[in-house]
C-alpha cells in the first residue's frame, strides 16, 4: 500500500483519497536493528509506534513523511497478544503524519480507525490539509500535450460507517466526503509555454475557490484471509457518492467507484492476485481536474492520464522464496473515457514491475518491501508497507 502522508495528501486533489486512506493500517517498528515476529506493541508506552516514509510518488516528487500510529489495546486485546494467541488486532488506531516533498507540496493529517462490537461495525475517518503543486494534462473534457501546473491547497474531511450483515463477509454503510480547495496556476502564462487549448481555460477552471460536499452508500464484502497482506480470498466494493448544493457543495455531480481484489494460493510458493477499478464521474461540466478519476497504476504519476471514465486492472504474481523473503512480478493496463461505453476504445496505458517483500510481522503476515515500475513515461520505486492495493 502506498504512505499515508503522500496519497492522504495528494488525496486532496484525486477521487480516490478514499481508498488509498482506508488501506493504511499497520506499521511496526524494528528492536535492536531487526524486525521480531511479536512486535513491539505491548512493549511501547500506550502502544504508540512512529514511522518514517519515504515518498517516492511521481506526482509530488521524492520527499519525507512521518507518521505516528497509536494502537488502543483493551485488557484482553494486551493478554492476548502476550499470549502469542492469533492475529489479534485493536479495536481502535489513530493516526497522525506530517510530510513534504522537494517540488514545494507539503501536507498533514489525523486519521483514526475503528473495529467495534467484535469487529461488526468499522469505522473509518480522516481529516487533511494539503499545500500540493500538481501537473494536470486534463482540463474538463480536454487533454493537453503538456502539463499545466497547479497549486491547491484546502482541507480534506473523509468519513465511512459500515456494518457487518449477520455473520457473513458482507458490510454496508454510509460515507461522507467534504472537500475545500483553492486553486491556482502557477506554470508560466507565457502562450509557448502553456497548450493553445489551455490559455483560456486559466481563469475558467485555475483561480477558483471550490467546496465540494458528498454523501454516499457503500457495499463490501470482504474474505481475504488478511487485511494486511492477503493471499487469498476477495475484496469486492462499491460505493456511490451524490456531491450537491443542498448539502453545502458547490458542484452537482456523481462519483462512482467499483473495485475487485481477487488472491489465490496457486501452490505453497506461488501466489497469485488480480486487481479490477473503475472509476466515474458524472454531472457539471465544468469540473476541476482534482476531481476526475485517474489511471491508478505502479509507475504512472496519479495525475498523468484522466477522464471521466477510468477503468484499471493489474495482475501480480508471486514467488515465495523463504519463509519471510518473497518476490513479485507485475503488469496493467489503464484506460480512460468519456464514458463508459467508450472504454474499449478509449486511450490507454500500461505498466510493468517488480519488487520483494520482507515479513516484519509474523504474527500479523505483515509484509513490508520495494516495488520498481515502469509507465510509459518513467520509471518509478514505491516503499511497500503492506499490501500494494
Amino acid at each position: 500500500m502506498r504512505k499515508l502522508v503522500p496519497l492522504l495528501a495528494i488525496g486532496l486533489a484525486a477521487s480516490g483519497v478514499a481508498q488509498a486512506a482506508s488501506q493504511t493500517d499497520y506499521i511496526i517498528d524494528p528492536e535492536d536493528g531487526v524486525y521480531e515476529s511479536k512486535g513491539l506493541l505491548s512493549k511501547m508506552p500506550g502502544g504508540f509506534v512512529p514511522v518514517p516514509t519515504i515518498i517516492t510518488e511521481p506526482a509530488v516528487g521524492n520527499g519525507l513523511a512521518v507518521t505516528g500510529l497509536l494502537f488502543h489495546e483493551s485488557d484482553e486485546e494486551a493478554a492476548a497478544r502476550e499470549r502469542g494467541e492469533g492475529s489479534v488486532l485493536p479495536s481502535n488506531i489513530s493516526l497522525i503524519g506530517l510530510g513534504a516533498t522537494d517540488n514545494g507540496t507539503r501536507g498533514g493529517g489525523i486519521g483514526h480507525l475503528g473495529f467495534w462490537m467484535d469487529d461488526r461495525l468499522r469505522y473509518k475517518g480522516f481529516l487533511l490539509y494539503g499545500d500540493l503543486n500538481l501537473d494536470f494534462y486534463s482540463l474538463g473534457n480536454i487533454n493537453l500535450k503538456h502539463p499545466v501546473e497547479m497549486n491547491l491547497v484546502g482541507p480534506f474531511v473523509f468519513q465511512q460507517l459500515t456494518m457487518r450483515y449477520r455473520d457473513s463477509n458482507w458490510f454496508a454503510g454510509v460515507r461522507q466526503i467534504y472537500r475545500e480547495v483553492h486553486t491556482s496556476y502557477t506554470g508560466s502564462r507565457e502562450v509557448n509555454k502553456v497548450p493553445p487549448a489551455a490559455v483560456d481555460l486559466v481563469a475558467r477552471y485555475l483561480e477558483r475557490d471550490i467546496t465540494t460536499s458528498g454523501l454516499g452508500l457503500v457495499a463490501e464484502y470482504d474474505s481475504r484471509n488478511n487485511p494486511l497482506g492477503p493471499t487469498a480470498g476477495f475484496n469486492y466494493v462499491a460505493h456511490l457518492s451524490r456531491y450537491d448544493k443542498a448539502i453545502g457543495s458547490d458542484l452537482d455531480y456523481d462519483a462512482l467507484h467499483l473495485h475487485g481484489l481477487n488472491y489465490w494460493e496457486l501452490s505453497p510458493r506461488w501466489d497469485f492476485a488480480f486487481r479490477v477499478q473503475y472509476d466515474s464521474v458524472s454531472g457539471d461540466s465544468n469540473l476541476p481536474p482534482y476531481v476526475l478519476p485517474s489511471v491508478d497504476l505502479r509507475g504512472i504519476s496519479s495525475t498523468r492520464y484522466q477522464g471521466e471514465a477510468v477503468l484499471v486492472s493489474e495482475a501480480e504474481l508471486t514467488w515465495k522464496w523463504r519463509p519471510n523473503w518473497k518476490f513479485n512480478l507485475f503488469a496493467g493496463l489503464g484506460r480512460t473515457a468519456d464514458n463508459f461505453a467508450d472504454i474499449g476504445s478509449g486511450s490507454s496505458s500500461t505498466n510493468r514491475g517488480a519488487g520483494v517483500r520482507y515479513q516484519v510481522l509474523q504474527q500479523y503476515g505483515f509484509w513490508m518491501g520495494l516495488d520498481v515500475a515502469e509507465g510509459p513515461e518513467e520509471s518509478a520505486f514505491y516503499i511497500q508497507a503492506g499490501s500494494a492495493w
